[in-house]
């Protein structure tokens, strides 16, 4: 053994070393170093702590649990199904782009990744911010465990997550936590990054739509093929004066028109608020804004009329919806064999006279009529519908 209980690992000691780590080896609490250059193993039940840095060039099998006050550079091979528990403050990790079993964040301060690093089973985020440069990638394994995410430990930087179904991405930027839940991702083989970035630009909008510039959110789809997910967003409110209004808007890129969604959810008394959307997003940019005029109305079509109704409104069928368009519009009603009675290709129309149960002038007899309905929406998609409508007399 070396000066200030540095520990330097040749063959012969290492034979020692395994003796010792059969029971608890705590190394004092003062920083000490630890260098690896053959092999090194901690059985499974069995603990090594360090306050110092560790250097690995050898073979380190870690079954165990190791908790770590220093940096841990790894430049050969680390594998094992154990812990790995960063204990210290301002620590940096390369594990020379190997997995790690189970990872706990502690002790706060940033824990800087470097290179990449893969965890197969379990992340726990108790007290620290990983740190996650441009060039570097922390990656979770389709069936990872993430638990207790919180302001006070977070991924500052991009989370990849592989796999379908649900994904959680505990990610914020500079020292605000804003995760966000994807619900149920859809696709093939999927492999999804998140992150948080400040500043939007005054992007163009389907609606107008005030926009919370200060964040918002960037999907990549790193491999596979992505479906869509509803999505859940946390973030701190600001400047939101009218929560009725509060809108997730999507984009495919910063220069596109971004779609407004205020078929959303939200709570305000979480910490932090979050706001889960109804419908699948599929794009790649999430944003906030409040809408600075009444939200669209949502589609929707009378299926019944009635001829003699006391009640103007009931004497027709009508077609409403901001977000539906003249594009490409048709309606049309057919009797019980299929038989066309009546049509229009007029939105207008139908959104303001509608249709009084009536063919060639004639008011038809009581009874259930086929419908299909057909437009395009503001979105771009093209919608179609079928049902029923009944006459009654």
């Amino acid at each position: 053994m070396k000066n200030a209980f540095n520990l330097f690992f040749s063959n012969h000691i290492i034979t020692l070393f395994k003796l010792i780590i059969l029971f608890p080896f705590i190394i004092p609490a003062h920083s000490q170093n630890i260098t690896n250059e053959s092999n090194l193993f901690i059985p499974s039940g069995m603990e090594l702590h360090t306050n110092g840095n560790v250097t690995n060039s050898g073979f380190f099998q870690n079954n165990g649990s190791f908790f770590l006050g220093g940096d841990w550079t790894n430049s050969s091979v680390y594998q094992g199904t154990g812990k790995l528990s960063l204990e210290g403050v301002n620590q940096m990790i390369s594990n020379n782009n190997q997995d790690i079993e189970q990872l706990t964040i502690k002790g706060g301060g940033v824990k800087t990744i470097r290179d990449k690093l893969t965890i197969i089973t379990k992340i726990d985020f108790l007290f620290g911010v990983v740190f996650v440069g441009d060039a570097d990638t922390l990656l979770v394994k389709e069936n990872c465990l993430i638990t207790s995410a919180s302001g006070l430990s977070y991924v500052d930087g991009a989370l990849i997550a592989k796999g379908s179904g649900y994904k959680f991405f505990p990610i914020g930027k500079n020292g605000n936590y804003q995760p966000v839940e994807l619900v149920n991702v859809k696709g093939i083989n999927p492999t999804i990054e998140m992150e948080v970035f400040e500043d939007l630009p005054a992007v163009e909008t389907s609606f107008p739509t005030a926009l919370q510039r200060g964040i918002y959110w960037s999907r990549k789809t790193i491999s596979g093929i992505f479906d869509g997910s509803p999505v859940t967003l946390g973030y701190s409110l600001q400047g939101i004066t009218n929560l009725s209004r509060l809108v997730v808007l999507e984009g495919e890129r910063l220069e596109d028109v971004f779609s407004v969604t205020n078929n959303i959810t939200f709570n305000t008394s979480s910490q932090p608020n979050i706001t889960s959307t109804d419908g699948v997003l599929t794009k790649n940019i999430f944003a906030l804004g409040e809408l600075l005029i009444d939200p669209p109305r949502e589609y929707y079509l009378s299926t019944t009329l009635s001829p003699n109704s006391a009640n103007p409104e009931n004497r027709s069928i009508k077609v409403f919806g901001d977000t539906i368009t003249p594009v490409d519009f048709s309606f049309q009603v057919f009797n019980r064999w299929g038989l066309l009675i009546f049509e229009t290709d007029s939105f207008d129309r139908m959104n303001t006279q509608g249709w009084d149960g009536s063919q060639h002038g004639n008011v038809i007899p009581s009874g259930v009529y086929p419908y299909s309905l057909k437009y395009v929406e503001v979105s771009g998609l093209a919608t179609q519908r079928a049902g029923f409508l009944t006459i009654i007399h």
